[in-house]
């Protein structure tokens, strides 16, 4: 299933859950069925997917900036310099309840290159690699949502207390699932509640306390509830502003300081935006649309300051930004049909050419040339994360990239 339509739906099944139980007895077989018949992304773009997520103020995060380097540069064990860390929500086809509650993760161990299964519908490993913020529940009574941030050392989690009690917020509400700051330090949630005051909280990565800043015009400025991002030096916050008309029309990216006040508005402009990624220095910003009826991966590189186009990348492949993997390269998924999940007492997967049953992820550089491919073994993963292969054994080198 497309993965803009599956997070629509998600939304509207936890926006029910929160009056009612859980959903259960939806056959298995037919939720294999059900995603395994893809509907271009392009077309629920248009039109089913976008007017979900406008109605029930959904968010979809989007994915960290990334460092490092591309291309066929390997170190000495012979790994490329980066790895996927994390697959994070993964549907379990053992499970036949739809809840998202029931979802989990895959987090790369460091000292055996495997993926190791944890219970968290999301995981996403701090910076240092050597936290991982989680959560679980789907916000209804009998699942409700927690957050917290478990310790890779220890495997103890240390949830955060006030998630679900906030007065004024009602934090989480409608939120993104968290997302870590650059440097590490705090943890961003865009909030988007039912009724009350929209704006997003703060948590302290240490003490894991919580700060609310209210945006009151965060629904009306942000139509397509695309969720805050960080900004590369960790003190500013990035939205993509977009209005409707006859279909959500991006008319720039809003730049907050911490404390909630605007700071620049980058006078950018198009059709839909789907992903926005800086590139970890600030000094370019990439913007992917996707239009009705065009199977193509479609990047716009351009100055964070000014607005001015850069370089138009073009994928002749319908696939999401994930990001940077240097100044020169970016990082696309390419969707294609649902291929397996690596069990966690199994060795990191032999990525070698196949048969297209398999997401992939492509490096390509800014004229549009893929200069590396590598099959996924987690087609049905919410969000991919990404960080550095240092200190992996050898035996994890091909899926490394």
């Amino acid at each position: 299933m497309n993965q803009h339509l599956t997070r629509a739906l998600r939304t509207a099944f936890e926006e029910l859950a929160e009056t009612a139980p859980a959903p259960v007895g939806l056959a298995q077989a037919a939720l294999v069925s059900a995603r395994r018949q893809r509907v271009t992304r392009q077309a629920v773009g248009g039109g089913f997917a976008a007017a979900i997520c406008a109605a029930l103020i959904g968010v979809v995060a989007v994915v960290a900036p990334i460092s490092g380097t591309a291309g066929d540069q390997f170190a000495d064990n012979g790994l490329r310099p980066l790895v996927v860390t994390a697959y994070s929500g993964i549907r379990d086809p053992k499970i036949d309840d739809p809840s998202p509650n029931f979802l989990y993760s895959l987090l790369l161990n460091a000292k055996t290159g495997r993926y190791d299964r944890v219970p968290y519908r999301y995981a996403m490993p701090s910076p240092d690699g050597s936290q991982v913020l989680v959560a679980t529940g789907d916000n209804s009574q009998r699942y409700p949502t927690r957050a917290g941030v478990l310790d890779r050392t220890s495997g103890n989690v240390r949830w955060i207390a006030e998630l679900g009690r906030t007065s004024h917020a009602h934090f989480p509400g409608y939120s993104t699932d968290g997302r870590w700051s650059p440097d590490g330090q705090r943890i961003l949630f865009t909030h988007l509640p039912r009724t009350g005051t929209p704006g997003f909280v703060l948590v302290d990565s240490e003490t894991l306390t919580t700060t609310f800043v209210p945006l009151p015009d965060l629904a009306e400025q942000n139509d397509q509830a695309t969720g805050l991002i960080w900004t590369p030096d960790s003190n500013g916050l990035a939205l993509t502003l977009s209005k409707s008309l006859d279909e959500p029309t991006v008319t720039g990216i809003r730049i907050y300081d911490l404390a909630g006040k605007v700071v620049r508005t980058v006078p950018v402009s198009g059709g839909q935006l789907d992903d926005v990624s800086f590139f970890p220095d600030g000094g370019q910003l990439a913007l992917s649309p996707y239009s009705d009826g065009v199977r193509q991966t479609s990047v716009t590189v351009v100055d964070p300051v000014t607005g001015a186009v850069q370089h138009s990348v073009k994928v002749p492949l319908a696939g999401s930004l994930i990001g940077w993997t240097d100044d020169q390269h970016l990082l696309i998924r390419v969707y294609h049909d649902a291929g397996g999940i690596p069990a966690s007492d199994q060795p990191a997967p032999a990525l070698g050419p196949g048969d297209d049953e398999y997401d992939r992820l492509l490096v390509v550089d800014l004229t549009g040339r893929v200069t590396h491919s590598m099959h996924l073994p987690a087609e049905e993963a919410d969000h991919l994360f990404i960080g550095s292969s240092a200190g992996l054994p050898s035996s994890a080198a091909k899926i490394t990239f």
